[in-house]
């Protein structure tokens, strides 16, 4: 039997890390088999089962699946500028596993994977990726991943914004989505995520903030200013530190300072290689190139 495939969306780490309301085919998650499709739903009214993501490999962790048990399973994490997402690859994604059990971390990969969701019973909902397809891809891929995913999350932000614009929270939920001039293929979506997550302005204000800044993580490097010059200064400073096994965060800013590049400038400028994926940290204080 030929299995139509759902369409993998494009989202960023932050949204898909705040979503909790998984929507099931059937009545009950014990009811599905392998065919059903199970959907997560954003709280901006995204309802997805696959998902394309782009970014950086910071975290790669072998675990077992069971005590005993000689099958693999691998766990990644996978950032780009609003946070990371995390992948499961085990003996039923054996192209996956194998990917993971010899990639050198950090580095650039795209990932087409199905959501899946945790709920220990305590009343948390854990959510993650099970990979279908994983290759190797360039910063370039990746910033266009991000003009991308960015454009298609502020498009459906907008529609918030139309809502809360008018919205008087008198009558159907339903009724004053399409009265504020939501259109229809978004209603739907929006309708749940509302009735669900019940966030406020304030909320989607701030997912667009990410999404801008993750923006302005890729467009700082067309910007030929003073600036870019210290930018790079910082990044070649990181690279002379980086002996392979990172370096220290105050050993770096004493030696930009001897270098010329202020304190509060070389600061910021790590940050923002940190936001590009030029570097990463591995733990707190520590910090790697990327290469």
């Amino acid at each position: 039997m030929m299995v139509e495939r759902e369409v993998a969306y494009r989202m960023f780490a932050r949204e898909f890390n705040d979503s909790r309301f998984h929507l099931y085919s059937s009545s009950s998650p014990s009811d599905q088999d392998v065919y059903s499709p199970n959907f997560l739903i954003s709280p901006t009214g995204l309802k997805v089962n696959r998902v394309l993501i782009v970014g950086v490999v910071t975290e790669v962790d072998r675990l077992s699946e069971q005590k005993g048990s000689e099958r693999e399973l691998w766990r990644a994490r996978i950032s780009d500028p609003t946070g990371a997402f995390t992948i499961y690859a085990g003996s039923y994604q054996p192209e996956a596993s194998v990917f993971l059990s010899t990639i050198q971390v950090p580095s650039y990969v795209m990932v087409l994977g199905k959501v899946r969701s945790y709920e220990p019973g305590d009343g948390s909902v854990f959510v993650s990726l099970r990979p279908e397809e994983i290759n190797y891809v360039d910063e370039s891929i990746r910033d266009r991943w991000i003009v991308d995913t960015a454009e298609m999350t502020l498009d459906r932000l907008d529609e918030f914004g139309k809502f809360f614009a008018v919205n008087t929270g008198d009558g159907k939920l339903m009724d004053r989505i399409l009265g504020s001039g939501v259109c229809e293929s978004s209603a739907g979506g929006m309708c749940l995520s509302l009735d669900y997550y019940h966030k406020d302005a304030e909320y989607y204000d701030s997912l667009k903030d990410d999404v801008k800044k993750a923006l302005c993580s890729i467009r700082a490097s067309g910007n030929k200013t003073d600036d870019i010059d210290y930018e790079a200064e910082v990044q070649l400073i990181a690279e002379e530190l980086d002996d392979g096994s990172g370096f220290e965060y105050i050993v770096f800013i004493n030696k930009a300072i001897s270098r010329n590049v202020p304190e509060k400038i070389a600061d910021s400028k790590l940050k923002i290689l940190l936001s590009k994926g030029h570097l990463y940290e591995p733990r707190a204080g520590i910090f790697k190139v990327i290469h």
